[in-house]
């Protein structure tokens, strides 16, 4: 396995990891089209842990943001 393969991550992956950054970042129009992107995928895939994953985050956000105000 060379140091590329070893950097790889999926596109789901990424995805989440945008929605995570779009979360923190309070721009939830962006998060909720990323969620989409992951539905889609899980859809494809007949299901997925990152969907799990993608929904918590939705959560944690949403909770944070009602505590901030």
């Amino acid at each position: 396995m060379n140091a590329m393969d070893e950097n790889h991550t999926s596109l789901g992956d990424d995805i989440l990891a945008a929605l995570k950054r779009a979360c923190d970042e309070g721009d939830l129009l962006v998060a909720e089209h990323l969620l989409r992107a992951l539905e889609t995928m899980a859809d494809r895939a007949g299901g997925d842990e990152r969907m799990e994953r993608a929904y918590l985050q939705v959560v944690r956000s949403l909770v944070d943001t009602k505590h901030r105000r």
